[in-house]
This record gives structure tokens, C-alpha cells and sequence, in this order.
């Protein structure tokens, strides 16, 4: 076998497929395909790879730790060359892939992507991590990115859209709602919800991690902080979060602010982009209305 050999694009398709199903059967009914086609399929990709993709059972099949490894990039692969079908009949000035953490995307995807239509531009919206959206715009996956609290490499340019608080938040009938002064102390008993941005979130929450704590009021890392807000609307938690997920809760009121303020923590909200994509007219769209997408993100 070569040391490289090529991997057929539908044996990625039909990959990913049992990967979600969860059984080789499942996946061929949802690809209209005969069990044993898929089966086959799956063992050419292993064979090309030399690794075991999947442990099978009776139950059904799970995917092993390589096949784990194998998902975002078998998701990658097909995603550039859907995008490499779009843009063939698309002028590469006029088109756009965005990338930004799900944290970021809900909140600033539709004013982008507005901003983008109104000047006839077409925009792909891709979600990932911020250090994965830094390796998505470095191999020209992604030709702009938003992201939180990161460093760039000389070859990626960037601009500081905000800088967000860290606020403290809660239904309007939590009791500490009503308190004049909330310090760290009084959270002892509260259930908390702390937005994990990265790992320096985790200093943030240990703050919180008292010995008397009890075990039914746990401290919880939560990567999307819109299910934070809604642990502390539905649940009674105490919610840390960022300025810019909390705008519309708050204006809406089902949140509201504690007296709890944390000075030392805040997070910057970044635009960053490759040198050679500043030329293309998307990109350039973008950076002439940088305060129009920063006013969407920030109070009034």
C-alpha cells in the first residue's frame, strides 16, 4: 500500500454517517444503501488508513479513538470541497468563509451576515474554536475569524472589535438579586455557572470551589454561555458570562445584573483575517462597518 493512499470522498460520507447513527445498518437505510455496501466501505477506509475506525457490537457500533480523531477532519474535508463546488461559479472577491466559536457566531453571524447581503456579498459561516479558527484562516480554510482572548502569528492581522466584561447574572427572583452588595462569599451556596472562553476560565471558577460548599450547588464550566442564561433563568444558577451574550437577556429583563462585579476579568472580542484576503471586497466590507459589528454585541 502507499504510504499516502487517497481516500475516496463517499467512503468519508458514508464515515460520518455511522459515526452519528451509531450502527452500520442505520446508516446504510439513511444512505439508501445495502448493510454489506457500507460495511465494505468502512473496511477500505480502515485498510487505507491501517487503523480500526470502529468497535463492533451488537449493539451497534461506536467509533475507537482514532476514528474519534478522524471526525473533524473527514467533516473538514467535505465541508472545503462542498465550498469548493459553491465557489465555482462565484467571483473569490465576493464570497466569504467566516469562522468563530459558537459563543461568538450566535451573536454576531446575523449582523455579519447582513451586512454582507446588503452589499450582494455571499458569506459560509463555519463554527470552531478559537484556536481552530487561527489554524482555519492560517491554512486558508477560513478567510476571516472571530475569536476571544487570542494571539496571532505575524501572517494574521487583527483587530480588537470589544472588550467584554464578565458579568455576574441571575433570574430576577433569585435572593441575591435583591441584595445592594454581593461579594464572592455570599455565592457559597449558590449554584454557578461559569462560561468556559478557555482554560483561564477554570481559575475563574475555582474562586468559587469553597470547602463548605455543598455538593447540590455544584460550580459548572459550560462552553456556550447562552445555557448558562438559561441554567440561571430555569435552574436558580448564578451565571459569569460575558457583556456580549448577556445583551438581549437583559434588555428582555428575564436575567438580571448582581452587584458581584469581577475587575480583573474581561474578555476581548477579536476580528482577524489573513494579509492577502484584506484586498478581496468581503473582507473589506467587513472592516469598514468594524463599528457596526462591535455596537451589536455591546449595551447601550
Amino acid at each position: 500500500m502507499a504510504a499516502h493512499e487517497s481516500l475516496e470522498t463517499f467512503d468519508l460520507v458514508v464515515f460520518l454517517t455511522v459515526a452519528r447513527a451509531g450502527s452500520f445498518g442505520t446508516a446504510a437505510r439513511e444512505l439508501r444503501l445495502a448493510t454489506p455496501s457500507v460495511s465494505a466501505r468502512i473496511a477500505t477506509l480502515e485498510h487505507k488508513l491501517t487503523t480500526q475506525l470502529f468497535a463492533r457490537t451488537a449493539r451497534g457500533s461506536t467509533l475507537t479513538p482514532a476514528g474519534e480523531r478522524l471526525v473533524p477532519y473527514a467533516r473538514r474535508c467535505l465541508d472545503l470541497l462542498g465550498e469548493a463546488h459553491q465557489a465555482v461559479g462565484t467571483e473569490a472577491s465576493s464570497r466569504l468563509i467566516l469562522a468563530a466559536p459558537a459563543s461568538l457566531g450566535t451573536e454576531l453571524f446575523p449582523p455579519v451576515l447582513k451586512i454582507l447581503s446588503d452589499s450582494s456579498l455571499q458569506a459560509h459561516c463555519r463554527v470552531a474554536h478559537s484556536r481552530e479558527v487561527i489554524d482555519l484562516l492560517l491554512d486558508g480554510t477560513a478567510d476571516i475569524g472571530l475569536v476571544i482572548n487570542q494571539a496571532f502569528p505575524a501572517s494574521i492581522t487583527a483587530h480588537n472589535l470589544c472588550r467584554s466584561r464578565l458579568l455576574t447574572v441571575s433570574h430576577p427572583r433569585h435572593p441575591l438579586a435583591e441584595q445592594p452588595s454581593v461579594g464572592i462569599d455570599a455565592l457559597s451556596t449558590s449554584r454557578i455557572a461559569v462560561y468556559r472562553w478557555n482554560p483561564d476560565a477554570d481559575i475563574l471558577a475555582e474562586i468559587f470551589e469553597y470547602p463548605r460548599r455543598p455538593p447540590e450547588r455544584p460550580v459548572q464550566l459550560l462552553g456556550l454561555p447562552s445555557v448558562a442564561i438559561e441554567l440561571a433563568i430555569k435552574q436558580d444558577y448564578v451565571a459569569i458570562i460575558p457583556e456580549f451574550a448577556a445583551v438581549d437577556s437583559l434588555r428582555a429583563g428575564t436575567i438580571v445584573e448582581l452587584s458581584l462585579t469581577l475587575p480583573r476579568w474581561s474578555l476581548d472580542v477579536q476580528l482577524a483575517y489573513r494579509r492577502e484576503a484584506a484586498q478581496t471586497n468581503a473582507v473589506k466590507t467587513l472592516l469598514a462597518n468594524v463599528d457596526a459589528i462591535a455596537a451589536g454585541i455591546q449595551q447601550d
